[in-house]
């Protein structure tokens, strides 16, 4: 009884996201395969030496690197520039070298947690939140 009542509440609740989402429009830039490399965080550079990533793949998992660990989860991109990740598990080291590595982790998995809408523009994505305002930018790798 639990698992249909669990269905039926999904249901209700995909079926009234994808109402409310704008009709037409372009569609959602191909994320899957894509590799990125995190160049700011909330308008602050991230120092050279720290290499913080994320990668897409086709079955709906982004990865990466925050600085020190790796982190994994899902994600979902639409047609209207929408772009939500899942609660992302990582490794749990701390890491004294590069300086501001852990800073940088920090900024990295809050700035995925609160993402709704990627903006790809001449190789970068920026993540905006809910209400437009930068999270991230990202730089496109090969």
């Amino acid at each position: 009884m639990r698992l249909v009542a669990f269905a039926l509440a999904a249901a209700i609740i995909l079926s009234g996201c994808a109402s409310a989402a704008p009709q037409g429009g372009t569609p959602a830039p191909q994320l899957a395969g894509t590799q990125w490399r995190f160049v700011a965080l909330h308008g602050e550079k991230i120092p050279e030496d720290i290499q913080a990533t994320l990668r897409f793949d086709d079955k709906g998992r982004a990865s990466g690197n925050g600085g020190c660990n790796h982190y994994g989860g899902t994600y979902l991109a639409g047609n209207d520039d929408a772009l939500h990740f899942g609660e992302m598990i990582s490794t749990r080291m701390a890491c004294l070298q590069p300086a501001g590595a852990m800073e940088t982790e920090r900024g990295v998995l809050d700035a995925l947690s609160h993402t709704a809408h990627a903006r790809l523009q001449d190789g970068g994505m920026t993540l905006l939140d809910v209400a437009g305002t930068e999270l991230a930018t990202l730089q496109a790798q090969p």
